[in-house]
């Protein structure tokens, strides 16, 4: 019980710790496929100190932040005292750029205030007072989602990154003939079984009602069978992000 209450979080310890936080986050975005920048900002009502507030580059952002190709710096146009093109305080080797951004994640480091405004501390086995060393992380998953839209985008609609797709495939059957409904059926079927995450689009709409509904929803591939596909024993695949399809056989195509 003494090495319970003798137990102590200094300042120290959260700036290490708030450096790890930094980091995990840095690679969470990084597989996103989202460019993020940490920036200082004012911590307002919530902390003593400044917060840390994690944004990612986009036009539709709705702060103006500076930042450094060469280094880690980065900061909030509102408490900045430099300006785009002046050489970059904490590098010196290349000029701050102006971009938009929008905040996904943040870390206040909340220091003491909170355990002295409540009276919120332990007494060590010296009889000593402390208060606890706090701080509040998060990222925002709605507002992330929002942003991997913005970002991930064309003139037909989402491009959804692999690693946080809604589904890997969308499945589109064109025709009502017994043999291609079938065929698609036990694709579908197929798929699953493979472990495939998948939206089956067997609607009776034309062709192109259902390519332009792949394309807005954004899966990272449409699968396509039909009377034509099947008449070459294959399913036509077309990546996303691919100009044209190609035909791959139906017993090689999982």
């Amino acid at each position: 019980m003494k090495d319970m209450y003798s137990f102590h979080v200094d300042q120290k310890d959260f700036d290490q710790f708030y450096e790890k936080v930094k980091a995990a986050y840095l690679k969470i975005f990084d597989r996103l496929g989202l460019v993020a920048k940490v920036t200082e900002a004012s911590g307002g009502g919530f902390s003593e100190k400044i917060s840390y507030e994690f944004m990612v580059l986009t036009d539709a952002g709705e702060d103006d932040i500076l930042y450094c190709d060469k280094c880690n710096f980065c900061v909030n146009v509102e408490i900045a005292k430099v300006k785009a093109g002046d050489k970059c305080p904490k590098c010196d080797d290349d000029t701050l750029k102006a971009a938009k951004a929008s905040e996904v994640g943040n870390v206040f480091d909340l220091g003491q205030k909170y355990g002295k405004d409540f009276d919120l501390g332990f007494v060590d086995d010296k009889g000593a007072k402390h208060y606890p060393v706090m701080g509040c992380y998060g990222i925002g998953i709605s507002r992330l989602m929002g942003v991997i839209v913005e970002k991930h985008n064309d003139e037909h609609g989402i491009i959804w990154p692999e690693s946080v797709t809604p589904a890997q495939i969308y499945l589109i059957r064109l025709g009502e003939d017994d043999n291609v409904i079938k065929a698609a059926d036990n694709l579908y079927q197929d798929l699953l079984k493979s472990g495939k995450t998948v939206v089956y689009d067997d609607r009776n709409e034309s062709a192109g009602v259902k390519f332009a509904d792949a394309d807005l929803i954004g899966l990272p591939e449409r699968w396509t069978v039909s009377a034509k596909t099947l008449a070459e024993d294959s399913v036509e695949i077309k990546q996303r992000t691919a100009k044209d399809a190609k035909l791959v056989m139906l017993d090689k195509a999982l």
